[in-house]
């Protein structure tokens, strides 16, 4: 702990809050916005190639995992890894240059810094992708071992029932991936703590790749539980410190807010909070990454028994270069511009939930068993605009409404139901799990619930295939046709294919794409609508999306924080179990102006 402290007051006082600040600072916003104009694009788009050279503009859901078994899916994960290191070695690279400075006595300089980021970047990438190929051949094997241990255990039933009911051998797969997890955590460990000093050996010795990781291994040897503690402790009490700063900032704003009286105050109190707040934010963020690359040099001086970083280790790096009063003055004004292009963009997008859809999951499925004529009714009664069902095909052709691939879960039935036939089905009793008031209630064929739904609702019809798949896009599209009701029906499924299927069949059709996971940009899929999962939902993402042409609707939202975040976003749709208590959002905000709906907007960014 002495060791600790002593590094905090002797090297951090003048790395961290000294003449150092300034510099470290500049060179740390500067750097986060050339990566967010140059190298985060062009990223994107190397990543996007390989993408394409499977045949595909985005790759989503069931077909992630067959993607990522082929050549070009190793070389995506391999080279998306090696990318995301390669961004953060170079801001690290920087920030260490400055706390080299220091050692030395020197001024410290972010132009410097940012040359020195600049002319390590090949070295850097090299760094990379060698502890990503390392880290990926280790850790492939224990995903094999997660996969076999989930089909092994987990593949006789749906996995709902699994989630529901935790039977031993669901609790014996959680015991395996927790021991997967642990041997996984302890490879990385290990490894990045070998590779401790590595990225000052690429920028201060010239070495290279595998040579820099042997090299920082070798530094390190006998060491590593020292390099552990100084490193991970110093950026954990770092981290801690800076998030109960920025809590406790986050509380007193709050409770200013809530002081202020009238709505221009308000206006102008929230817009300084904004602003307080995010420089607040980006000061916490400089913090924890300095207090990692002083660490890591403060390692690479102690294990190399220097004070400070000797002259010849320092002509390797990338000398001062001095840039134009001009060019930074030039690039100030494109950064003001840019900033305000896109916030007139994105006021011009704003539409803070006034035609957002209120979607019931399966019908109302907090208060009506799911995928159920009761559940359908419901959803009417609680003021839902659509009602989200899954559709699946028995061993006889007929379309039922079923979420899970058998019915263990709402009968204790093994039964898949591409074996079952409609007659058996149609016994089952589909209500009583969920209450004995709703005892009797059958599963219901999608004819049926499109008599239901008449005109009175629309119907998202999701087409489930867990893996069988005999005719279920053209029974969908035959059924929907006769109904007469295509104008009242969207189709949305996991599936690419099965959603093709649907589009060269009914082109009249909309069509929407499930997203859990994707790899690819999801906008140039031949769709309508991207249905995504609330956590991967961000107004950037709404506003690209309707930009494309695509609707976002997003699941499964339930609590009323979330919907009224979701609703701030301005999504098309939002699917929930609980309509009526959606509804009853929409309706109050209804009441306010959009200036006073983007003031709780803001309040809620503040709060979250």
């Amino acid at each position: 702990m002495k060791r600790i402290l002593d590094i905090w007051f002797d090297v951090y006082a003048h790395a961290l809050f000294g003449g150092a600040v300034r510099a470290g600072l500049v060179y740390d916003l500067l750097y986060k916005a050339i990566g967010a104009v140059l190298l985060a694009p062009i990223a994107a788009w190397v990543l996007q190639r390989l993408i394409r050279s499977s045949g595909a503009v985005s790759v989503t859901n069931e077909a992630i995992a067959e993607f990522l078994l082929s050549v070009p899916g190793l070389a995506f994960v391999l080279l998306a890894a090696a990318l995301t290191l390669t961004g953060f070695y170079a801001e690290q690279a920087g920030l260490m240059h400055i706390a080299a400075s220091v050692s030395r006595g020197q001024r410290a300089s972010w132009r410097a810094a940012l040359a020195t980021a600049v002319t390590a970047l090949p070295r850097l990438l090299g760094l990379a992708l060698w502890q990503a190929g390392i880290l990926l051949a280790w850790l492939l094997p224990l995903a094999a071992v997660a996969a076999l241990t989930y089909s092994g255990l987990l593949g006789a039933h749906d996995i709902n029932w699994y989630l529901a009911q935790r039977p031993p051998e669901f609790l014996a797969a959680l015991g395996i991936g927790a021991l997967v997890a642990a041997a996984a955590a302890l490879v990385i460990a290990h490894y990045l703590v070998a590779w401790g000093v590595s990225i000052p050996l690429c920028l201060y010795e010239g070495t290279r790749g595998r040579a820099a990781l042997r090299r920082s291994a070798e530094l390190l040897r006998g060491q590593r539980w020292r390099a552990f503690r100084l490193v991970v402790l110093n950026l954990l009490l770092a981290v801690a410190l800076a998030v109960l700063v920025l809590w406790l900032a986050d509380a007193a704003v709050g409770a200013l807010l809530r002081r202020v009286v009238g709505v221009r105050a308000l206006v102008f109190a929230t817009a300084l909070a904004v602003v307080l707040l995010a420089a607040l934010a980006a000061l916490a963020s400089y913090f924890v990454l300095a207090v990692l690359a002083v660490s890591i040099m403060h390692l690479y001086l102690s294990v190399m028994d220097v004070d400070g970083l000797p002259s010849d280790r320092w002509t390797r790096a990338a000398r001062d270069t001095r840039i134009p009063r001009w060019a930074i003055a030039g690039g100030l004004m494109l950064a003001i511009f840019a900033a305000g292009a896109l916030a007139a963009n994105t006021l011009a997008d704003l539409r803070l939930g006034r035609e957002t859809l209120v979607t019931a999951h399966r019908g109302s499925s907090a208060t009506a068993p799911e995928n159920t004529l009761a559940a359908l009714y419901q959803a009417r009664t609680d003021g839902a605009d659509m009602a989200e069902i899954d559709v699946q095909e028995t061993a006889d052709g007929a379309l039922v409404l079923l979420h899970d691939k058998d019915l263990m879960r709402i009968a204790g039935l093994p039964v898949p139901i591409w074996e079952a036939q409609l007659a058996d089905l149609r016994q089952v009793d589909a209500g009583r799990w969920f209450g004995p008031e709703f005892a009797g209630e059958r599963i219901p064929t999608l004819a049926e619930a499109l008599t239901v739904a008449g005109r009175r609702i629309m119907l998202n019809i999701e087409l489930k295939y867990n893996g069988h798949d005999r005719a279920l896009a053209e029974r969908v599209v035959e059924v929907v046709r006769a109904a007469r009701c295509g104008e009242m029906c969207i189709i949305t499924s996991l599936s690419q294919a099965g959603l093709a299927r649907v589009r060269e069949l009914a082109p009249e059709l909309r069509t929407g794409q499930i997203v859990t996971a994707a790899m690819g940009d999801t906008r140039e899929l031949d769709v309508d609508i991207l249905s995504m999962n609330q956590a991967h939902v961000t107004p950037a993402v709404v506003r690209a999306n309707r930009r494309a042409g695509i609707e976002t609707h997003v699941w499964t939202v339930n609590r009323e924080e979330d919907m009224a975040r979701m609703l701030d976003y301005g999504v098309d749709a939002i699917i929930t179990d609980r309509p009526r208590a959606l509804r009853d959002i929409i309706d109050e905000r209804d009441k306010l102006s959009d200036p006073q709906l983007l003031l709780l907007a803001l309040g809620r960014q503040l709060r979250s």
